[in-house]
């Protein structure tokens, strides 16, 4: 008898649990879902990042914004766009400030445990950036004992203290300092200005940079061993949102959309599988 109340109790129980956790699942609301209802997507970003997002004449366009109004056409609603801190970007995506980041985010092996990414879309290999006229830099070598400029929590800021950690391990000088900076125009200026001898940041990017300011700037390789991507990224559980951002990329790769934005935003093209790489930065 004592066994048959038992039992009754943990089949009490047993069914109280599933049923909570169903109300549970079924009140969290599927973030796709949730921009078809209020008809608009929300697209987080740090609007400082040429060209991927900036301000031009009061509004933010740029690459990445392109891009989202081709998904957003797919789910069937409007975009809108939100600049935000780039360092606290991730939390305030799982704050629900907004559906997804699309800003320029290079995928890393740290990230993918905080966000799902979507394919690659974008070439974030990491260069140095250096003065047109400093000879003193010749490899990614001659930075020891050189003083860096970066973006605070960006990927390269993350290249650079593996850089200087490898000199100290060869027994070379390390970076004299590594100087993080809210916004890469501001490290831009201050490499102009010889406050740094050199500024990390992606290809894509630091191209755009040199056509805009010719003659001012050069750039070289040498301090990454991992090929890196800019990928979309989303909370964990939003896998259908992924998936169709995923589809919109694939398509946009197919029929050439993606290479003719590419050609608008950085005068030329950028190769990127269509899976996200086994080993990341």
């Amino acid at each position: 008898m004592e066994n048959r109340l038992n039992f009754r109790a943990w089949l009490i129980a047993a069914c109280g649990t599933l049923l909570l956790h169903g109300a549970v699942a079924s009140a969290r609301a599927d973030t796709l879902d949730d921009i078809k209802k209020k008809g608009e997507m929300v697209v987080g970003m740090e609007a400082a990042y040429v060209p991927y997002e900036f301000f031009k004449d009061g509004k933010i366009v740029g690459y990445d914004c392109d891009i989202a109004e081709k998904i957003a056409a797919k789910i069937g609603v409007k975009v809108s766009f939100i600049d935000t801190d780039w360092n606290g970007i991730i939390p305030a995506l799982y704050a629900h400030k907004f559906d997804v980041i699309m800003s320029g985010m290079t995928m890393t092996a740290e990230r993918a445990k905080r966000v799902s990414f979507s394919m690659p879309y974008g070439d974030a290999s990491v260069m140095v950036f250096l003065r047109a006229n400093d000879d003193s830099i010749k490899t990614a070598a001659d930075l020891s004992g050189k003083t860096i400029g970066t973006q605070l929590g960006s990927a390269p800021a993350v290249v650079a203290q593996k850089l200087d950690a490898k000199f100290k391990a060869e027994g070379k000088p390390g970076l004299v300092d590594i100087k993080l900076y809210e916004h890469f125009p501001e490290a831009y200026l201050d490499l102009a200005n010889h406050r740094t001898d050199a500024v990390l940041n992606s290809l894509s990017t630091l191209q755009v940079v040199m056509k805009e300011q010719p003659g001012k700037f050069r750039m070289i390789g040498g301090v990454q061993d991992i090929k890196a991507y800019f990928g979309l990224a989303f909370r964990k559980d939003d896998e259908r949102l992924t998936k169709i951002a995923n589809d919109v990329l694939g398509e946009m790769k197919a029929n050439g959309e993606l290479g003719k934005l590419q050609e608008k935003w950085f005068g030329a093209t950028m190769d990127s599988p269509n899976e996200i790489p086994a080993v990341l930065p």
